[in-house]
């Protein structure tokens, strides 16, 4: 380790060596860069296993793009790191298919959708935390439906929103998320699935609200592989000083809680 104390900094790499600063330090360490080149890794039989490992992994990435898209319309409601769950779901996926050679080993969703039912996409304050009392869900496959009733509810009862909300209201969303399968030794591209939402009104904090149902439906062909993924969120919202509301970035919550 080196540490730069010339007039010209920089960070980053130039050549080998590679420049970066440390928390709590002003200081810009040098380092030599070690391991194997790209090409190495790329056609070197001693990193064969590597290259396995990095072709499934991008197999499970790309699930993990598949069911991030399918979120979207709740997504922004979720941990900053919750992606990392899923691709960790989406790997022990993988390892559950028995036919694929090691290194093009499927990604099977659709033969596992149980795997990421109930999924959190928080982990402080989960869904659950907030609405206390189940949902009830019906789903229809052949219709491509889904239909979510919200129970009545009575703040701090079954309600629990963080302290300062004022307004809220739910998300529910329903996307098409496709299997990850190699042809040959290639991973080829596929085309992000539908995906449909429908929200409740506002209600304010302290309302107490009647049992409410939202449905959902898919209008597009969907494959016997793909799997379909129903999602809920609870938003937050302020009134501006207009009184015009605005959502509240850093507030809210929303969790998987199907998958037919």
């Amino acid at each position: 380790m080196a540490i730069l104390k010339t007039p010209f900094e920089f960070t980053g790499r130039i050549g080998k060596v590679s420049a970066y600063k440390r928390k709590g330090s002003d200081k810009v360490i040098l380092r030599m860069g070690s391991g194997p080149t790209k090409e190495q890794i790329k056609a070197d039989p001693k990193f064969v296993r590597l290259r396995e490992n990095n072709s499934e992994f991008k197999a499970s990435t790309l699930l993990t793009a598949g069911i991030r898209y399918a979120l979207f319309p709740v997504k922004h409601l979720g941990d900053s790191n919750f992606t990392g769950a899923i691709t960790k779901r989406a790997n022990k996926i993988q390892k559950m298919d028995t036919v694929g050679c090691r290194g093009e080993r499927n990604v099977y969703l659709s033969q596992n959708r149980q795997m990421m039912k109930g999924f959190n996409l928080n982990l402080k304050d989960p869904f659950d935390s907030i609405l206390t009392h189940p949902l009830a869900i019906s789903v229809n496959r052949e219709l491509k439906t889904a239909s979510v009733t919200i129970p009545a509810i009575v703040p701090d009862i079954n309600l629990y929103l963080p302290e300062g909300t004022v307004f809220y209201h739910f998300i529910i969303s329903l996307g098409v998320v496709r299997d990850i399968v190699f042809t040959g030794n290639d991973l080829p591209y596929t085309d992000p699935g539908e995906v449909v939402f429908a929200a409740t009104a506002w209600q304010h904090a302290q309302a107490t609200v009647e049992e409410t149902e939202v449905q959902v439906q898919l209008s597009g062909n969907i494959a016997d592989t793909d799997s379909l993924v129903l999602a809920i969120g609870v938003e937050m919202g302020l009134p501006d000083r207009f009184g015009e509301l605005e959502i509240s970035h850093r507030e809210g919550a929303a969790k998987i809680i199907e998958v037919f």
